[in-house]
């Protein structure tokens, strides 16, 4: 997400503004304010707004058109007519902006007004709404703000008459989440720049209205802190982000000001940034910190900013989330971060709306993505990708892509998909269905690993399956592979293929990926083809995927297991171990295996368990309403569990207690319980009849309210 690079510096400018020297006015304080923070550039980006605006004057010809824009472009995702008013924005930013070598230059102020009244008169317009009411607007309404008492009686007209296509007090289906918090923003704008209280107060109104959380057929704040817009899809990182930054840029704008937003508002705020936002920022807010109350969410968002700040005394955000409304969890380590993005009847992954997301068709398949290090490994790498081997997914890898029907594909989705956390460790899980692929599969987050399982991966056709390991950006280095003979070897660019035969050493026991280092373990062998390994140089084209002409060439790893071709019901079972290094991968393998972690694996039909002894820690989900009992014994730790009620789960200990987690993805008010083999006390903790009584049983009552089904309930038993 690196565009939240904008959210960084609004959370961490705090120097944009004097607050011992502000005038009395609150119209005055609110527009200078906008200006600072958002329309004109930053500090260090005005040298470079400088040199654009002089490109721009120079190359503008005598009837104040550029030659190299395509004033008859129609085209609905790119609009390239529309960079006539991006440049004039950019040479008024150059021309007004404190600081700019050009500041009232009279050549730019002349073009800059002329390339305007082109615009004004011409009055194009585009096929997409979105340009005619909220882009073209937002630009036409931020150069009435700079021109001020530049402006002639002509454009401040024209302008207003273009921004009340921003209408969205007419109730719009689509004027809702980020579209209309963009649409305020340019009645805000036209109302400082035409002195308009009445605008002011109402568009400040409405924008605080929307800072409330909503429920999940409604676009919005979620009650698990994500983001929800064009329906149920979860956008945090786009229409969430944008919305995110103009509710925060218009916090400090208004700050100290009649229009200031209230402080259980501003609280709501604070805990989408700390509980959604700070969760699913992956890449390298002091000031609504200063406003906070309460202290807990005070420091959560000082510690935020430090961490946007790559501050070395940062306090990192260690833990794991999972958002049960967007089927979506996110894993975060000191050294390791991961997330993994499914879909259900109750979530749509993607969209493939104006020509964009052409292949997308899998990216709610358990796309899991891993990040380590301060590498990016998917920057740019979607026109790259095989888009039937992305990251985590199991489909079909020979029959073609679906193609976008409407706006969205016609999807297989279940309703057994979601998760448990218990704030600190997690389990995904997802009943899968793709064309002629069904599989139950399961994800488990440790401290050092992920252990992925899948159980009835059942193919009824003759076409081939693939579970891919890795689809990564791989700059430099190697892949080392293991096999159980003890063979290691190590492999630069090209194609390799590795069969599997039963019972042979010759078989891959484990993958490593130097620079990223991250291991791959097949411990467990299960009947599959081959094991397929990738890399090299790839050259791909975003108009391949989207509507955007852009080339990129980069190095690109794919790893993935081939099942084979079908028909056929198999199992699966693999670990991910990130930040690792070559030379650990045999230790942790002996290591893993004297722990008991590899044999306290245990999958069947309808169950799916895993165990670390040395966390004293157990997850599993049971996919039906069976009795089931999971046991495993190791130097380090041994439990007995029996569980009757389908759902995820959780175990951990300590020295004075143990805690069980659970969750249901569907069903709400209603209890699961859980019988352990060891005796605890407590609300929900009853120990069994029996006179040597050994045992206790657990009942976790699921929440009881449709809009948090699917969120994790805990109990904890006291020794």
């Amino acid at each position: 997400m690196r565009s939240y690079d904008i959210l960084l510096f609004l959370f961490l400018s705090s120097t944009w503004c004097d607050f011992g020297h502000i005038p009395n006015d609150d119209l005055l304080i609110i527009r200078q304010r906008v200006l600072e923070l958002m329309v004109w550039p930053t500090k260090e980006n005005i040298s470079v707004t400088v040199v654009a605006a002089l490109t721009f004057t120079r190359t503008l010809n005598s009837s104040c058109y550029w030659p190299d824009i395509d004033y008859a472009d129609k085209g609905i995702a790119e609009w390239f007519t529309a960079r006539h008013m991006y440049r004039i924005t950019n040479m008024l930013q150059a021309l007004t902006v404190n600081g700019s070598t050009v500041h009232n230059d009279s050549q730019i102020r002349k073009a800059a007004h002329c390339a305007l009244n082109v615009w004004l008169i011409n009055d194009w317009q585009n096929p997409n709404w979105w340009f005619n009411e909220i882009n073209i607007p937002l630009h036409a309404t931020s150069q009435l703000l700079m021109l001020g008492d530049n402006a002639t009686h002509f454009e401040i007209e024209k302008i207003k008459e273009i921004s009340y296509r921003s209408a969205w007090w007419l109730g719009s289906l689509h004027h809702t989440g980020a579209n209309l918090v963009w649409m305020i923003q340019v009645e805000i704008y036209r109302s400082l720049a035409t002195n308009n209280i009445t605008g002011i107060e109402q568009g400040f109104t409405r924008m605080w209205e929307d800072v409330t959380i909503v429920s999940s057929n409604e676009v919005g704040i979620q009650y698990d802190w994500s983001y929800h817009f064009h329906g149920s899809q979860l956008l945090s990182g786009t229409y969430g982000m944008v919305w995110a930054v103009n509710i925060f840029s218009f916090i400090v704008c208004s700050q100290k000001t009649q229009y200031a937003l209230n402080e259980q508002q501003l609280f709501t705020f604070a805990q989408f940034v700390t509980k959604g936002d700070a969760w699913m920022i992956i890449e390298l807010i002091r000031i609504v910190a200063e406003l906070i109350e309460s202290n807990d969410t005070k420091i959560e968002l000082i510690n935020f900013a430090n961490r946007l700040d790559n501050q070395s005394n940062a306090s990192l955000l260690i833990g794991n989330k999972h958002f049960f409304l967007s089927d979506y969890q996110v894993h975060r380590r000191a050294n390791w971060t991961s997330a993994i993005e499914m879909q259900s009847i109750r979530t749509q992954p993607t969209e493939c709306i104006n020509g964009e997301n052409l292949k997308a068709e899998h990216s709610g398949q358990g796309v899991l993505n891993l990040y380590t290090g301060n590498t990016y490994n998917y920057d740019f790498i979607f026109p790259l990708l095989d888009w039937q081997a992305i990251n985590g997914i199991t489909v079909e890898h020979d029959i073609p892509l679906e193609r976008c029907n409407g706006e969205t594909f016609t999807w297989e989705k279940l309703s057994f998909v979601g998760g448990v956390s218990d704030d600190q460790y997690g389990l995904a899980m997802m009943d899968t269905a793709s064309h002629n692929l069904t599989a139950k599969r399961s994800w488990h987050f440790y401290d050092d690993a992920i252990i992925a399982l899948a159980t009835n991966l059942t193919l009824t056709t003759q076409t081939t399956a693939w579970t891919t390991l890795a689809s990564r950006l791989l700059p430099t280095g190697q892949i080392t592979i293991g096999f159980f003979n003890s063979t290691v070897m190590t492999f630069s660019d090209g194609n390799y293929s590795f069969s599997y035969v039963q019972n042979r050493t010759s078989n891959v026991q484990w993958i490593h990926i130097s620079e990223s280092d991250i291991g791959y373990l097949l411990q467990l062998q299960q009947q599959y083809t081959s094991l397929g390994i990738e890399l090299g140089n790839k050259t791909g084209n975003y108009h391949d995927i989207g509507a955007y002409n852009y080339t990129v060439t980069a190095r690109v790893l794919t790893i993935w297991i081939n099942h084979g071709l079908g028909p056929y019901t198999l199992d699966y079972n693999y670990m991910i171990l990130p930040n690792v290094s070559l030379e650990s991968m045999p230790i942790l393998i002996k290591q893993y295996n004297e722990e008991q972690i590899f044999s306290c694996i245990s999958t069947n039909n309808l169950f799916h368990g895993t165990m670390w002894p040395g966390l004293k820690r157990a997850s599993f989900v049971i996919w039906d309403n069976i009795t089931t009992i999971f046991s495993c014994k190791s130097s380090l730790f041994e439990i007995t569990l029996e569980l009757n009620d389908a759902g995820a789960y959780l175990f951990s200990e300590t020295v004075s207690d143990f805690t069980i987690t659970a969750s249901h993805p569907t069903r709400v008010n209603d209890v699961v319980k859980v019988t352990v083999d060891r005796i605890g006390y407590g609300e929900g903790c009853t120990v069994s009849s029996d006179v040597d009584a050994t045992t206790t049983n657990v009942t976790l009552k699921l929440p009881s309210e449709p809009k948090l089904m699917g969120a994790s309930v805990n109990v904890t038993c006291k020794k």
